[in-house]
C-alpha cells in the first residue's frame, strides 16, 4: 500500500510516508524492490520491536485460557537473537537504508537526512528500534475482549 499510494502522489510535491512495523516488513521486504526499480520516492520508518508483537499478546492470552505458563509468549514471535538489519535488507532492494536508529535525537537526524533524500526522487526506509509493549496512556480506554 505504501509503494501504491507513493506512485499515486508521485509529481505532486506531497511526502509519501508510512510508519510501518518489522513484522509486516519482513513478510513484504522485496516489495521495496519495486519502489527502487520504478524510481518511486518515499519514506518508510520501521517501528521495530524485534517483535510479531500482536502474536506475543494473544500467545499470552490463549496460555491464560489454556493454564499454560505466560512466559513462553515469546516463542516463534521474536525477531532476535540474532537482531535483523532491516536497513540493509532495503539497501539490497535498492533502497537507501538508514539505520538502525535507537534514540530520538537518532531518529530526528535520520528524518532529516531522509527527507531532502525522498525529495530529490529516492526510496528511503529507516530501521527504528523501539520497545516493546504499548504505551500504557494511550491504550487506558480501550476495552479487551477476553
Amino acid at each position: 500500500m505504501t509503494i501504491g499510494a507513493a506512485m499515486a502522489l508521485r509529481g505532486s510535491g506531497r511526502l509519501p510516508m508510512a510508519v510501518l512495523g518489522d513484522g509486516d516488513t519482513l513478510m513484504a521486504i522485496q516489495a521495496f524492490w519495486t519502489a527502487a526499480h520504478y524510481r518511486v520516492p518515499l519514506l518508510a520508518v520501521i517501528a521495530n520491536n524485534r517483535s510479531f508483537y500482536n502474536d506475543e499478546v494473544h500467545q499470552e492470552r490463549v496460555a491464560k485460557a489454556r493454564n499454560r505458563p505466560v512466559e513462553n509468549k515469546w516463542i516463534g514471535q521474536r525477531i532476535s537473537e540474532p537482531d535483523i538489519d532491516i536497513a540493509a535488507m532495503a539497501r539490497a532492494q535498492g533502497l537507501t537504508g538508514i539505520g538502525p536508529v535507537r534514540t530520538a535525537g537518532e531518529l530526528v537526524a535520520a528524518l532529516r537526512e531522509a527527507v531532502p533524500l525522498v525529495r530529490a526522487g529516492a526510496a528511503v526506509l529507516i530501521d527504528a528500534r523501539v520497545a516493546p509493549g504499548y504505551n500504557p496512556a494511550m491504550t487506558a480506554g480501550l476495552t479487551r475482549h477476553p
